[in-house]
């Protein structure tokens, strides 16, 4: 295998695949390499942890095909450090690779490409088409609120929900829940599966930084046990999350006492301030509405704080508390000024909107007063 490479091409495709070169210590040797190999007019660089797996393609000059795997750490640090801007990369039948650039020269040693798992191909045939900036939106507004326990891995992951022509993109860690959907989905079948966060966080952040155009789409491909997202040349894969969703919209509350529009600027602000003063470790923020103010109020054991603002707001005086993380997660991902909060009876979950996305709502459960 030969090929001649920019530099700055090599680095961003192992950027982009780095996130799925294992750092586990005791793991086979081979996943913390990553797998180049030549393709038409240039290389595929391809890295997996057995779980995701992500694919790049860079435009090379190819003067010998063949395939390798080598070391993501040393060979990135090598590449980062050589100050010619042309790479030239050459590996032996025995997966010894030598690097040239300049007058420098580095020697590595590689394994070859039958030690390194084989990465299943994207089933095309039924794939569907997603606009990559709303895709990476999607995402962000919903991945905050999933689970990273062990004991319950099956809320380690965002689940795709496709009901006739919407889809729902739904997290939840048992406290808290985020849904976000979208409508006129073309894909041909429905489906309910769960997608792990690892895979759903590099997606959504290699999106928002290589999304130009909010015409450009990804072809989003499931299949029976995979997941697989194309964009321009690069490919993310991953297994399902094993185990049973919750039933979501069972925990959605449909009936309200009553609801309160709230300007998102100043709740947040006043938020980040009560959590500030509250106690570390059981973090609680109070809200008190009274007619025509709300009142947010924490303590700790050295610090108190109290703050208020007009609300439009005329009922009987209700207090409710939240972990203010989960209030300010929500309040960072709204578009709107205002967010609507919809209330039930104490101690049953809160129903929070943004008053300008009706696609998007929040379900949080309040700390017991």
């Amino acid at each position: 295998m030969k090929i001649v490479s920019e530099r700055n091409s090599l680095l961003k495709g192992l950027q982009v695949i780095q996130a799925a070169v294992t750092s586990r210590t005791g793991a086979m040797p081979a996943l913390q390499n990553f797998l180049i190999e030549t393709d038409k007019n240039g290389v595929k660089v391809i890295s997996t942890d057995l779980e995701i797996a992500i694919k790049h393609f860079i435009n090379t000059d190819v003067k010998v095909p063949g395939s390798v795997t080598l070391p993501m750490k040393k060979f990135n640090e090598i590449v980062q450090n050589f100050d010619d801007e042309t790479i030239s990369l050459s590996a032996d039948e025995n997966a010894k690779v030598t690097l040239n650039s300049g007058k420098a020269k580095v020697k590595i040693a590689g394994l070859p490409k039958t030690e390194y798992p084989l990465i299943p191909d994207i089933d095309d045939r039924d794939c569907f088409d997603l606009p990559a900036i709303e895709l990476a939106d999607m995402i962000e507004k919903t991945i905050f609120s999933v689970s990273n326990e062990d004991e319950r891995q099956f809320l380690n992951g965002l689940l795709w929900e496709k009901k006739k022509d919407v889809l729902s993109i739904v997290a939840t860690d048992g406290r808290r829940l985020a849904v976000c959907r979208k409508d006129k989905i073309m894909g041909k079948k429905d489906f309910r599966v769960t997608i792990p966060a690892k895979i759903m966080n590099e997606l959504s952040k290699f999106l928002k930084a290589n999304s130009k155009d909010k015409k450009e789409m990804v072809k989003v491909s499931l299949s029976s046990n995979q997941a697989g997202f194309i964009f321009k040349e690069t490919v993310f894969i991953s297994k399902f999350v094993e185990g049973n969703f919750p039933d979501y919209e069972r925990i959605i509350p449909t009936q309200f006492s009553f609801e309160v529009n709230i300007d998102c600027a100043k709740l947040l602000s006043a938020t980040k301030r009560a959590a500030i003063c509250s106690n570390e470790r059981n973090a609680s923020v109070k809200y008190t509405f009274k007619k025509g103010v709300v009142i947010i109020s924490s303590s700790s054991q050295s610090m108190d704080f109290e703050d208020e603002f007009d609300v439009d707001y005329k009922g009987e005086d209700f207090q409710i508390s939240y972990n203010p993380k989960f209030i300010l997660d929500i309040l960072r991902n709204v578009e709107g000024k205002t967010t609507i909060f919809s209330f039930s009876e104490i101690g049953r979950p809160s129903l929070i909107k943004d008053s300008d996305n009706g696609d998007i709502l929040y379900v949080v459960m309040p700390l017991r007063q």
